[in-house]
């Protein structure tokens, strides 16, 4: 094997070396992002109960507006059915009234009141939500940090065997260089060995000729099915 096929397999290991760690870093990149999409979800899942709550405390409000309205109203009715000089008919009209806006009163104050309970139920649950909180952000942060440190090593890991893979690129002849790399537009591994007159690389017979050369001379030898540069060792 010459001098010039050890150097393409050692730039070969290195580019293959380079893209496990570049996919390495994708990987750990990738968790890092549903993380922070957890932690997100997390946040807007708290949100969600907070605008709830506060629904609910607007609308308790708004009910025992409509209560007071309703109270002051049915007061001014007796008021009128007391004090005022009316018909019998206009005092039958002002007591119905009284009773219909007291039934209606009396199922506002209950409604009030359920209201009251949902929400002290959900400021209970919101409470014990931000609690659960604060130990799952805590978990996602370690979880982030631990991942930033493991991708800071695989990018500086990646930057070595690129450094590396330049130096050995550099002592390849341009030509030959060339050629490896438009190979590894097509293929990853761009040089592979002949065994028993099958090209590894794309697992077809090469001829006899072609198994010599790769053998007996110093010269490139290319598969003639894929063009790969073949080797023996």
């Amino acid at each position: 094997m010459t001098g010039e096929i050890e150097r393409l397999l050692k730039l070969q290991d290195k580019d293959q070396e380079c893209a496990t760690l570049a996919a390495q870093i994708k990987h750990l990149t990738e968790q890092r992002a549903r993380l922070a999409k957890r932690r997100e979800g997390e946040l807007a899942r708290i949100e969600e109960m907070r605008r709830t709550l506060e629904e609910l405390e607007r609308e308790s409000r708004q009910r025992n507006l409509e209560v007071d309205d309703l109270d002051m109203q049915i007061h001014a009715y007796q008021k009128q059915l007391d004090e005022g000089i009316i018909s019998f008919k206009e005092m039958e009209a002002l007591r119905e009234k009284i009773a219909n806006q007291r039934a209606r009163m009396s199922a506002m104050e209950d409604e009030a009141l359920m209201l009251m309970d949902r929400i002290v139920e959900e400021k209970e649950n919101l409470a014990r939500a931000e609690e659960e909180l604060k130990e799952r952000l805590s978990e996602i942060a370690a979880e982030e940090e631990e991942l930033a440190s493991r991708i800071d090593g695989v990018e500086r890991a990646l930057a070595a065997a690129r450094a590396a893979r330049e130096e050995i690129a550099g002592r390849l002849s341009p030509s030959l260089l060339s050629r490896y790399e438009n190979l590894r537009r097509s293929f990853p591994d761009p040089v592979v060995p002949v065994k028993n007159g099958i090209c590894t690389g794309c697992k077809l017979r090469v001829s006899g000729y072609t198994v010599e050369r790769a053998r007996n001379t110093a010269e490139i030898v290319t598969c003639e099915n894929c063009s790969r540069i073949l080797y023996i060792r």
